[in-house]
């Protein structure tokens, strides 16, 4: 409904609004690019933040992985890193997580809209359910990863309801 990487599929000559979803882009290369670049002699390991704009964790990545072998070159390399997901699937990767996490900086922000399930419904229907983003973000914690919630984004008349607001923030903070 609002996610703002739509109109990148354009740039492949496909529709973002109507393929956006169904056409996924998968670049089987990225762990072999990300060496690459962390083995030049002039990269100076700064902390490189996955999921900008899109999620590192989304369906394919059960399949094909990339996610997983791009933290493998970031714990190898003990470069930092910090993810940005709504997907309790990051926990498939804890072990390299906490890996890295004793070498570098490593920190996982679950994207939390609402924790009214059923606008979530609506607004963000393809997406791991906000609690269990925060049960995820728990286990992260307790496993010394450091997590926390980007509230965002905040949409006008859906989501900005002072009280919608407060409840997100102290459902994270108690996870």
């Amino acid at each position: 409904m609002y996610c703002y990487a739509r109109p990148t599929h354009e740039y492949l000559d496909l529709n973002g609004a109507e393929q956006f979803q169904e056409v996924i882009l998968a670049k089987v290369n990225a762990p072999e690019a990300a060496r690459a670049e962390l083995s030049r002699l002039s990269w100076r390991g700064d902390n490189v933040v996955i999921g900008t704009a899109t999620d590192p964790y989304q369906q394919a990545e059960s399949r094909y992985r990339i996610t997983r072998g791009i933290l493998e070159a970031f714990r190898d390399f003990r470069n930092p890193v910090s993810i940005t997901t709504k997907s309790p699937m990051v926990l498939r990767d804890l072990d390299i997580l906490s890996e890295l996490a004793r070498q570098a900086e490593v920190t996982v922000h679950f994207t939390v809209t609402t924790l009214d399930e059923t606008l979530w419904h609506k607004i963000e229907p393809t997406t791991a359910k906000p609690r269990k983003r925060l049960e995820a973000m728990r286990a992260l914690r307790e496993h010394g990863i450091r997590s926390g919630v980007f509230l965002s984004p905040i949409l006008p008349g859906l989501t900005d309801a002072p009280e919608q607001l407060e409840e997100v923030i102290a459902a994270a903070a108690d996870h």
